[in-house]
């Protein structure tokens, strides 16, 4: 469970008289979560995926506020000093202002009145102001069509995803040092990834980047990309990535950064899906793909937007999904976050469906606010794009710490990182062409 954070202040008595009241709608229904933003005396409120703050006039909303969904109040508050902070790297340092609520990406902070908005810092945390009714993040089962069914010819794909080979990889990829500053066991788990690719029968390269270093001046860094080309529409291409580099607190270090969670999860995922998916021959090329340099600032994937609108092979990119952190889950109940930018918003439900047809014990939340990770470059080049994230991250103890190891990943990590590689290797199935039903075609 993502924690609330502050839920009950004083003011002295010359501030505006709203209260706010915190809602857990993990289980609320489409029908009462309508009902509890727009109940007696509800002004504004803010949808934030699983948690929901309502405010308002102060004594109506105490009868909302003795509902057992509550989680907490917040008392005398003026929403025109609140701001919704998005968080990414930033998620350890001191911001301005006072932490009320902390639900997923998102934080709702109240700052001094009347001072501005801070500046926003790419790739560690944005700022904007409360609007009267923001939805952040919406879980997908509130909106879905009922009657979800799984396709019986990509069942046996889906069913390929294996939880402990996948985390016997994050366990062998967090044995190694992968901050993107460092060089030898750096090295040492690109070229295990390239083994691994090789072994599926991938075509593997590692295209070098230049990124700043610790110290100034420049350094070279290398992705690593397995390549499939596809059966029947090989110019037509799907790219699966994570990034492979770790970081801890001090983000220069090169040593004590086993970075399971962030980000060999994701890795080992790409790896995994490309063992489900391979068997399947996709009649798409598919670009699998682990980045180095996100932790500095995205330069891995960014670097290969660049060359992929360099060499004119952009426009061939049909669809992107990236994994960032999916194996932690604070509890049994297994929640993950999709996100993308509106446009793409049915291409985002296409994932809540499949998790709902392939996994039903995935809680899939849907955000078109993307932010700070592998996706943005993708984003940026107006091309279909995916990051999936467990929803728990910002909870987790170990996060960019050198105690982010694979037992530190809790009880419940091959539970979590199964749901979500399942419910992409379902959609990856139907974007890729890889699928029973090839064989289903011929055999009619």
């Amino acid at each position: 469970m993502v924690p609330v954070l502050g839920l009950l202040f004083a003011l002295s008595a010359a501030a505006p008289q709203d209260r706010a009241v915190v809602l857990d709608i993990r289980t609320a229904s489409a029908v009462e979560v309508e009902q509890f933003k727009h109940g007696a005396g509800v002004r504004w409120w803010v949808e934030l995926g699983t948690r929901l703050v309502v405010g308002g006039e102060p004594a109506s909303l105490r009868t909302l506020a003795a509902r057992g969904s509550r989680l907490g109040e917040i008392e005398a508050i003026d929403k025109d000093d609140l701001a919704l902070r998005t968080i990414s790297c930033a998620l350890h340092e001191e911001a301005p202002g006072q932490l009320l609520v902390q639900s997923g990406r998102w934080q709702l902070r109240r700052l001094p009145a009347g001072t501005e908005l801070p500046p926003s810092q790419p790739g560690h945390d944005s700022w904007r102001r409360l609007g009267e009714n923001d939805i952040l993040a919406r879980q997908y089962r509130l909106d879905a069509p009922a009657g979800a069914m799984p396709d019986p010819l990509v069942v046996p794909l889906v069913a390929r995803i294996d939880a402990a080979r996948w985390f016997s990889d994050v366990t062998q990829l967090a044995s190694w040092d992968r901050s993107s500053y460092g060089t030898t066991s750096l090295n040492a788990a690109r070229d295990w990834i390239g083994l691994q690719m090789q072994g599926l029968g991938l075509a593997v390269t590692t295209p070098g980047f230049s990124m700043p270093g610790a110290g100034g001046g420049s350094i070279t860094r290398q992705n690593v990309i397995g390549t499939w080309t596809g059966t029947s529409l090989p110019n037509e291409w799907i790219v699966v990535g994570a990034h492979y580099d770790s970081r801890n607190s001090s983000g220069s270090s090169v040593t004590n950064t086993p970075g399971a969670e962030d980000n060999a999860s994701g890795c080992a995922g790409v790896i995994e899906l490309a063992r489900a998916l391979l068997p399947f021959k996709p009649r798409r090329s598919i670009l699998f793909m682990c980045y180095a340099g996100e932790e500095q600032g995205l330069y891995g994937s960014t670097r290969h937007v660049q060359a992929l609108q360099s060499s004119g092979d952009l426009a061939k990119v049909k669809s992107v999904v990236i994994m960032d952190m999916i194996g932690y889950s604070a509890d049994s109940q297994l929640d993950a976050l999709y996100e993308s930018e509106s446009a793409y918003l049915s291409y985002l439900n296409r994932f809540g469906a499949a998790a709902a047809a392939y996994v039903p014990a995935l809680n899939v939340t849907i955000s078109t606010n993307p932010f700070g990770s592998d996706h943005m470059p993708y984003l940026d080049a107006n091309k279909e794009t995916v990051l999936a994230i467990e929803s728990d991250w910002a909870s987790y103890p170990h996060y960019h710490r050198s105690t982010d190891t694979p037992a530190n990943m809790g009880v419940n990590a091959q539970a979590m990182g199964a749901a979500i590689l399942k419910t992409n290797a379902a959609v990856l199935a139907e974007l890729s062409g890889a699928s029973d039903r090839i064989f289903a075609d011929i055999a009619q």
